[in-house]
């Protein structure tokens, strides 16, 4: 099972053995045998005697210390949660942290364990420490999980637990009839012995059976000293009876309590749970814990009556569940991966919510979760994705009466989702993740090495350089000396610490994980955070790299209060110590992770060509329906909206605005509080107004709720909420902190609202610049070709509706008609063409230095005699997520700029680079370069007025949003003499050199 054969005379583990078989081990194989002399090697007697142990490693007893700590973990959550009557997340945290801390304890008192442990000379003389006495329990309890006695192991974890539960319920009525319940011959006799003078008498009583197990209790009198005798003999040989009868009694306390039901509706939710029930083949009385699974805080805090009358929660508690339940499916099913053949160091990380947030996704549990008005209106962010799959496992979990593993129970049809959480690749050591990590974050790295003692027995230290060249800093850390592993275990102790500090600031809380370290380790964070700050206010910057790095919060970018959370505590971190001020390009690198997590673009695309396919099958002016018309003013609107910038109003302002203009129609219900919005914010709820007044003939206006800002606009007339549905999902698209949604007679407009200092610091200055709506080029060009096609729609239906008093005034008003419909047609063909190139990315990909010799070689035939064109060679074979098309059409753009900024002749240079992450490709030549105040234009998003004939200055913001589409990035770059621009793009394989 572990490692290579070797010699288990090394180590005597009889006594762990004897406990091992009280717990239930009967004739354990010699494999068994060996590992378990093994899971007992301290790391001490391991660099000592690696002579005796080959296969055995660092990296082997490191992975079981994991493995047994993920199995403990797991039966404490299950303990806990069995042991309350209404638990929630809080409380089974404080009750697991309670019963792990009592380990190092417990085990330090363990005979057994100091009998059969494996101790270096040194640790031998000190003695079993309580730190050492936990690890090798953890060890052993993780060659049991992998040997498959789970159920050993968990009788060996039951006797520690009893220990807390007794603590926490010290009050088994009678130990002495629990124990004769247990003892197969009943309570043996018992033995009792006096103590003191008679008026101060104590009693000792001893009770012993047949096979020399005693318990030993003392007390005033014989009763209770025979009492604690029990309690004693119970704790140290059947533990599982006290926590069997804290269970029963905690049972009993449920008893009182109502069980929860199902929530029935809506029935999406309703057939979500029945399709989970029977895929698992669960029985009917778990539907209602499936049902918890689905509920989300938001709905339970705004459906309190139906929470309450069902006995329901939120599914909080069972996230918590989930999380390590399938926490220990993963680290057991990679140490099972690595066992054969372990590393020497090996670091086992944790399954990101990216992972779980997947899951979510592909078993489709949308759509039966439960969200609130205001949430339901937003995309579901990842981290609520990732809680709702780890609950519903954990509701399967629990209902299926916690397995030793769930791959008992999983179905074949959720085979796939099984690979994602149990899977066998080992990790990757700590040198080498951060060698990556560096690497992405544009960080250059050094070792240096100390050397002490003579050359059989050398101990190293090394010492790890790491150098920002952005900020021209560099500093040094120094790890603890290692006396084993050279040089290599050396790096991997340097690492670590800085592993350590990039995880707790990839935190939403990092100051708060900050908390308790170092000043070297909070010094550490803050030049790690200086320098990604200086290298995302320089572009280009690596944002879908940075994304799945978890790196300067860009991964949180999926939830915009988390962000700003991140955003206050980083600028809490950095202090005054630092001296930065943000720019543009760091708000741009905040922006760009917001859309990418950002879904709501994909509505008002889908939206704009079905739109576009009904005016295809139009054929006649009379043909022109009132709501095809309606559809593209609601889309001139909307992408008028997305590209223009109205100044903040305040919101009494507005409101007397809306009496002014209907005060026969409108009633204000509710005091207006105190708030500005902004010009989208006032445009969605403009939007609101005008859809209920058109659904009914008055409107009254509610204020239901001040954070977030909550405004209903009920309507006195009953409604198909489906009517509204397409409407307010296109309005929702224009803020990422502004939702419009219907329900029965209303619409609600909910505007997110955050607690902001009165001075935010540079990033959290730079996360509200990214959050604040901007006028973008693309949208409005989109707008004005809206507007025309509309236009001329209308102007159709018009010139075919005139009279017409004689025949060649009937041909020509169709002739006028048709000219109007072809004009339209025209206009929404080059809709359609810009659209269907800003679709959203699909598989597509190419080879980089192949295409782009291909389409230097095209443009060639085609170059002005005066201008040449350098043709980029093949350096390596590297390939990015772009079909050739799109990426023709990027270039032709670029090229074609750059030729007419030479009608004189010059040189145009292509020519490009990759790394193991991205492609840079560079377009420049050598005019007289781009106007300051198109340059400026381009850099803060504003529509740029081309002066080239007919030209509408869509080009540039046509080409960053085709690239933004797969993650990549158009940047000028600065040069002496003309134009140069920088395209980066993700790489979808590694580069073949």
């Amino acid at each position: 099972m572990i490692g290579q054969p070797f010699d288990p005379s090394f180590n005597d583990v009889t006594s762990a053995l004897e406990m091992l078989a009280h717990m239930g081990l009967s004739n354990p194989s010699q494999e068994l045998r060996n590992g378990v002399a093994v899971s007992l090697v301290h790391s001490s007697y391991l660099y000592e005697n690696r002579e005796r142990l080959p296969g055995v490693t660092q990296g082997l007893l490191n992975a079981l210390n994991r493995l047994g700590g993920e199995f403990i973990h797991r039966l404490a959550t299950i303990e806990t949660y069995r042991g309350q009557a209404a638990p929630t997340s809080a409380s089974i945290s404080r009750g697991v942290a309670q019963i792990i801390s009592t380990l190092p304890s417990w085990a330090a008192k363990e005979g057994w364990l100091r009998n059969s442990a494996a101790l270096g000379r040194g640790a031998e003389m000190e003695g079993l420490s309580g730190r050492s006495a936990a690890q090798l329990c953890r060890q052993l309890i993780g060659v049991l999980a992998l040997a498959g006695e789970g159920a050993v192991a968990a009788r060996m974890v039951t006797k520690f637990i009893s220990i807390v539960s007794t603590k926490q319920l010290d009050n088994v009525d009678d130990p002495k009839t629990v124990l004769q319940e247990h003892l197969p011959g009943g309570l043996p006799e018992i033995q009792y012995f006096r103590d003191g003078p008679d008026h101060d008498t104590a009693f000792q009583a001893v009770i012993k059976d047949s096979r020399g197990r005693r318990g030993i209790g003392t007390g005033k009198s014989k009763k209770l000293a025979s009492q604690q005798a029990a309690l004693d003999f119970l704790q140290k040989y059947y533990p599982a009876a006290i926590v069997s009868r804290n269970r029963t009694a905690t049972q009993d306390r449920e008893s009182a309590v109502r069980r929860p039901l199902e929530i029935q509706h809506p029935r999406r939710h309703a057939l979500l749970v029945e399709r989970v029930q029977k895929l698992f083949e669960l029985p009917q009385a778990a539907r209602p814990l499936l049902s918890q699974a689905l509920i989300h805080a938001s709905w339970a805090y705004e459906n309190k009556s139906s929470i309450s009358a069902a006995n329901q929660q939120d599914n909080q508690a069972l996230a918590r569940i989930g999380s390590i339940a399938l926490s220990y499916e993963h680290v057991l099913a990679t140490v099972q991966g690595l066992i054969t053949d372990p590393p020497e160091e090996i670091s086992l990380l944790t399954i990101s919510n990216d992972v779980y947030n997947e899951a979510f996704r592909q078993v489709g549990l949308s759509s039966g979760l439960l969200l609130g008005i205001g949430q339901a209106s937003l995309a579901i962010p990842i981290d609520m994705g990732s809680n709702t799959f780890q609950a519903l496992i954990a509701a399967i979990y629990v209902a299926k009466g916690f397995p030793s593993t769930l791959a008992e129970c999983w179905p074949r049809e959720w085979q796939p989702i099984w690979s994602l959480i149990a899977q066998r690749e080992p990790s990757l050591d700590p040198t080498t993740l951060l060698q990556r990590a560096t690497a992405a974050m544009k960080m250059e790295t050094a070792y240096d090495f100390l050397m002490a003692g003579p050359d059989h027995q050398g101990r190293f230290k090394a010492t790890i350089a790491l150098y920002s060249p952005t900020l021209n800093v560099r500093t040094a850390l120094s790890a603890e000396e290692v006396m084993a592993g050279g040089k290599t275990k050396a790096k991997h102790n340097a690492a670590l610490p800085i592993l350590e500090v990039l995880e707790k600031l990839a935190d939403e809380r990092p100051a708060l994980s900050m908390a308790g370290c170092s000043e070297s380790e909070r010094s550490l964070a803050r030049f790690l955070l200086a320098h990604q700050f200086s290298v995302l206010t320089t572009p280009p910057a690596p944002i879908q790299r940075w994304i799945n790095a978890k790196f300067f919060g860009l991964h949180l970018a999926s939830s915009p209060k988390n962000l700003l959370k991140w955003a206050l505590e980083v600028d809490q971190l950095l202090g005054l110590r630092i001296n930065l001020q943000p720019n543009n390009y760091l708000r741009d690198a905040f922006k760009g992770a917001l859309d990418k997590s950002d879904t709501s673009t994909d509505v008002l695309g889908s939206l704009l060509i079905h739109t576009l396919d009904t005016l295809e099958q139009v054929d006649e002016p009379e043909d022109i329906s009132s709501g095809t018309l309606m559809q593209l003013v609601q889309l001139c609107n909307v992408y008028r909206c997305l590209g223009t910038e109205d100044p903040n109003i305040s919101l009494s302002d507005l409101i007397t605005d809306w009496s002014f203009l209907y005060h026969r129609r409108l009633r204000i219900k509710n005091p207006t509080p105190e708030l500005e919005v902004s010009g989208r914010e006032r445009a969605v709820l403009d939007a609101a107004l005008t859809a209920a007044l058109d659904h009914g003939e008055t409107t009254e206006v509610e204020v239901l709720s001040f954070r977030p800002f909550h405004l209903r606009f009920h309507i006195n007339t009953p409604i198909k909420e489906s009517s509204l549905e397409q409407l307010c999902a296109l309005w929702s698209t224009v803020s990422k902190t502004t939702r419009m949604t219907t329900a029965a007679r209303s619409i609600d407009v909910i505007i997110e609202q955050f607690d902001l200092p009165a001075e935010p610091g540079p990033v959290t200055q730079a996360v509200i610049n990214a959050l604040t709506p901007r006028p973008e080029q693309y949208p409005g060009a989109v707008a004005d070709l809206l507007h025309d096609l509309k236009n001329q729609l209308v102007a159709a239906r018009s010139a075919a509706s005139q009279t017409a008093e004689n025949r060649t005034a009937r041909l020509q008003r169709q002739l006028t008609a048709s000219r109007h419909l072809d004009q339209a047609h025209a206009l929404a063909l080059r809709l359609r063409a810009t659209r269907s190139m800003l679709r959203p990315a699909g598989n597509e990909s190419l080879e980089l230095g192949t295409f782009l010799r291909q389409y230097a070689a095209s443009v060639l035939t085609r170059l002005p005699s005066a201008i040449s064109l350098s043709v980029p060679e093949s350096k390596s074979v590297v390939r990015v997520p772009m079909d050739g098309r799109a990426f023709t059409a990027i270039l032709d753009n670029l090229i074609g700029n750059a030729i007419e900024a030479l009608p004189d002749g010059g040189s145009i240079t292509l020519d490009w680079t990759a790394d193991d992450y991205e492609a840079a490709v560079e377009i420049a030549d050598n005019g007289p370069g781009i106007p300051p105040e198109v340059l400026a234009a381009f850099r803060s998003g504003e529509r740029i007025r081309s002066t080239k004939p007919g030209g509408n200055g869509l080009g540039l913001f046509g080409v960053r949003a085709l690239l933004s589409l797969v993650g990549g990035q158009l940047t000028p770059v600065a040069a002496n003499t003309g134009t140069a621009w920088l395209i980066t793009l993700p790489i979808t394989e590694e580069t073949e050199s």
